[in-house]
């Protein structure tokens, strides 16, 4: 093939590749979503890093954390989409479309929730947060959810293995930086410390 048009094909391809998408930023995205017809503290907040995601859905209200706050994870499709069961049966279906992503919880009672929202900067304050302890002899993981105007919306303190919550929170949370929270839950002497999720790396 001569020179000029091999050239020309590269420039073209160049142009393809860019307009289609097939540069992709490296290192995880972050959102978070409000939830229709749910508490006002509910949120979503999801991470996706190359093809794979972990969702959290909670809230600071009982009733709803117990029909439909759950952890899931798994890939995202070729187009953006991701699904997810729980093992008591709770679902989620969304789409990462650029900058948004919507979706939608099919809880315990088989309701429909519809939810919305954006990308976040990452480094925090904002983003999905997640931490590890023990609670009466359990395993717990604890899940929080930081909105972008640095307002704590929701958090869960969740049996392992288990759909049980330990709540109260005592006393909201305690920022160390941007990217660290000390969350104290049952009574003041249990504490963890939850980081936000920058990379799906080692995440619950």
């Amino acid at each position: 093939m001569p020179k000029s048009i091999s050239f020309f094909v590269l420039i073209v391809l160049s142009i393809l590749l860019t307009a289609c998408g097939g540069t992709t930023t490296e290192g995880a995205v972050s959102y978070i979503a409000t939830i229709d017809d749910a508490p006002e503290s509910a949120r979503v907040g999801i991470v996706a890093e190359n093809g794979k995601f972990v969702l959290y859905i909670c809230s600071l209200d009982d009733a709803f954390n117990l029909s439909a706050s759950r952890w899931f994870s798994g890939d995202l499709d070729g187009d953006g989409t991701f699904a997810g069961t729980s093992p008591d049966g709770v679902k989620v279906n969304g789409a990462i479309n650029n900058n948004f992503l919507t979706g939608f919880i099919t809880n315990l009672q088989g309701q429909r929730l519809n939810f919305r929202g954006s990308a976040i900067p990452a480094g925090g304050p904002a983003g999905l947060y997640q931490g590890v302890g023990e609670y009466d002899g359990q395993q717990v993981t604890v899940g929080a959810i930081v909105d972008e105007d640095n307002l704590f919306a929701a958090a869960t303190v969740q049996v392992n293995n288990s759909v049980e919550f330990i709540t109260p929170l005592v006393i909201p949370p305690f920022r160390v930086n941007s990217s660290k929270l000390i969350l104290t839950f049952g009574d003041l002497s249990q504490k963890v410390d939850l980081f936000l999720v920058e990379t799906l790396t080692g995440i619950q």
